[in-house]
């Protein structure tokens, strides 16, 4: 499996057998994610920076909500919670992913810093968890963090926070997380379940505006 990270909340997940595009971000969120092709899309919520379905080539398959799928070898559980409202608006709905695919499991928080309440078994034993240190209604690393200590996954991928701002959403997660990121790489390659220690892998998002 293969993991790189489009900008924003944005990440491709390569499989032997298929590619995912989990929140595919428009070039307002800050990024530029360039035109990924990919067999299945997912969507957390309709924000242009997480619902840029029109961004990514082929004839992919898009999944918008809650449910159980199962398509090229990828098992997808989708999870729903409440985002907080922003303003004078309504709670959105957002859906949150977990990943199967060659014996790893991966996590997707979509637009929240915290996992939903149900279905927690789904979240226990995770391999990756995708995080965003920021959602539209600002930072929230230090709600982050704390989901990093509730869920303790093998790798964590923070995603939602700008590259090279030293004393932005990024260091304040890892002062409260208490774990020392990994130097920053183009894309994570795993093929096996890691080992006991915790990681904090940083990745490049493909381009920056």
């Amino acid at each position: 499996m293969d993991i790189t990270w489009l900008g924003h909340a944005s990440i491709r997940v390569r499989t032997r057998l298929a590619t995912v595009v989990m929140d595919p971000a428009d070039k307002s969120a800050g990024f530029d994610m360039g035109r990924p092709t990919a067999n299945i899309v997912t969507v957390s919520h309709q924000h242009p920076f997480h619902a840029n379905v029109a961004g990514v080539r082929g004839k992919p398959i898009v999944i918008e909500g809650p449910g159980e799928y199962e398509i090229q070898g990828v098992q997808l559980y989708g999870l729903s919670a409440e985002l907080p409202a922003s303003g004078n608006g309504a709670p959105q709905r957002n859906t949150a992913f977990v990943l199967e695919a060659e014996g790893l499991h991966l996590a997707h928080l979509g637009g929240m810093a915290i996992a939903p309440g149900e279905e927690a078994e789904l979240f226990s034993n995770l391999d990756i968890l995708v995080l965003p240190l920021s959602t539209e209604n600002g930072p929230d690393p230090e709600r982050a963090a704390r989901t990093v200590r509730a869920l303790e996954p093998a790798i964590t991928i923070p995603v939602a926070y700008t590259p090279g701002d030293e004393q932005g959403p990024l260091k304040r997660f890892l002062d409260s997380v208490g774990i020392s990121a990994e130097a920053p790489v183009e894309r994570l390659s795993l093929q096996r379940r890691g080992g006991e220690t915790q990681r904090i892998v940083l990745l490049e998002p493909s381009r920056q505006q």
